[in-house]
């Protein structure tokens, strides 16, 4: 593995909350998944329509805490729907959105293009991508999604995508398949092994190759095995497989212990889950009381504090952080907190982003998705800049906000609990 793409696998090493994957649907039902951070694909059961298409753009997907009841739970966030294609005479959905933040419950409303109502999906499953040739760091010919790392689930999604059916027949040519993920192995010592029907060429788990190398069974069948002991979870997995006429269909297992993990176990190399609610660390709350109002919207106002640069209260300031205008409703504490550790709970639609382009440039700050074929990067001082989506190489989320720490000691404590007061009073308004 090259040193960047080891860095990059490093950086999604985070923990992260897990819920129960469904099984693929049946066919006559839609299915949708995540491929990549600023995308969403949808496979039809039947084609849809061009109007129906061009009317979800502008359309929102609120997502939620996995295992929460929707119905009465309260959104997380919500992301825009910048633009919408269909693919494979219709049968294809791929919608641009702005980033998918967190591992989550995201829930989507296709309106008439499947009646059936709101569809669900999660972050799970495996980046697959395709090889053309016996390079195994050359750029991949296409790229999908599968549910975990066994690449018979593309045969098992074949029956309701039409995207996985035409893949499908690349599995038999000459090639490559490399799959890469995260993985949610159980905390302490771990024998990890991955056995394949399909020549392994590359496999990496944790920090390190497998123990003794790659062997090959009586059976036929190609074994890697790992101990992993007291390393990051999840742990960062890319598997390499030979394709062609000699292993048309082939299998993969991946055991803990000698248990398969199931497939909620696996997350996409792309997703953070840093923004999972951590437990708070333990504060001093001074005596909140006694602030002016006043005095708190001055200085919230001011040039020395700069609230204004990020957040609006009321119309007035700027939007690259959260509006704040009833934030005073969740207490003079949790304010106090937000202030004295920003990144201890960082809304995930203000989520700021590294962003790397294939010509080297970076920029940070908050990204949206700017139509189906942009992106715009918002920084810390309100500056934006747009680039197009095929120029971006890598999108990695920050585990720290955008809002800068010691503002408590730059303020003081007078100006803080004017400014507490100040958001209580708006809020109450």
């Amino acid at each position: 593995m090259t040193s960047a793409r080891r860095l990059a696998w490093a950086s999604c090493s985070v923990a992260c909350l897990f819920a129960t994957a469904a099984a693929p649907p049946p066919s006559g039902e839609a299915t949708a998944w995540a491929p990549g951070p600023l995308d969403v694909v949808v496979a039809l059961p039947k084609p849809a329509e061009a109007a129906a298409v061009a009317g979800l753009v502008g359309r929102s997907i609120p997502y939620f805490e996995e295992g929460a009841e929707e119905a009465t739970a309260e959104p997380l966030g919500t992301l825009h729907v910048a633009g919408a294609v269909a693919e494979d005479d219709g049968r294809t959905l791929r919608l641009a959105v702005d980033p998918q933040p967190r591992p989550a419950r995201y829930v989507l409303d296709l309106g008439p293009i499947a009646p059936g109502g709101p569809l669900g999906y999660n972050l799970r499953g495996v980046e697959v991508a395709r090889i053309d040739g016996d390079d195994p760091y050359a750029d991949p010919s296409w790229s999908s999604w599968l549910p975990t790392p066994d690449p018979a689930g593309f045969r098992e999604l074949a029956a309701i995508s039409a995207e996985h059916a035409r893949r499908l027949p690349d599995l038999a040519k000459p090639g490559l398949l490399r799959l890469d993920a995260q993985i949610d192995l159980p905390a302490g010592k771990v024998v990890a092994t991955v056995e394949s029907t399909a020549e392994i060429v590359e496999c990496l788990l944790g920090d390190g190759e497998p123990e003794g190398g790659v062997a090959k069974s009586g059976d036929g069948r190609w074994v890697a095995r790992f101990t992993i002991d007291d390393g990051p979870r999840p742990a960062f997995f890319s598997l390499t497989l030979r394709t062609g006429p000699d292993s048309p269909a082939p299998s993969v297992k991946l055991t803990a212990d000698g248990r398969e993990l199931a497939a909620e176990a696996y997350l996409p190399p792309w997703v953070s889950a840093g923004l999972a609610s951590a437990r708070p660390a333990p504060m001093e709350i001074p005596d909140l009381t006694g602030g002016d109002p006043k005095r708190g919207e001055e200085a919230f106002f001011s040039k020395e504090a700069l609230c204004s640069q990020c957040h609006v209260v009321k119309g007035r300031g700027d939007r690259v952080g959260p509006d704040l205008t009833t934030i005073g409703r969740k207490g003079a504490e949790h304010l106090y907190r937000s202030i004295a550790a920003p990144s201890e709970h960082i809304t995930p639609d203000y989520v700021t982003y590294t962003v790397s382009l294939h010509d080297g440039r970076v920029a940070a700050g908050v990204v949206r998705a700017e139509g189906p074929d942009a992106i715009r990067v918002i920084d810390t001082e309100a500056k934006s800049v747009a680039f197009p989506r095929d120029e971006v190489e890598q999108l990695r989320p920050a585990s720290t906000s955008i809002m800068p720490v010691g503002l408590l000691p730059a303020l003081g404590e007078g100006r803080i609990r004017d400014i507490i007061a100040y958001l209580t009073a708006v809020s109450a308004e």
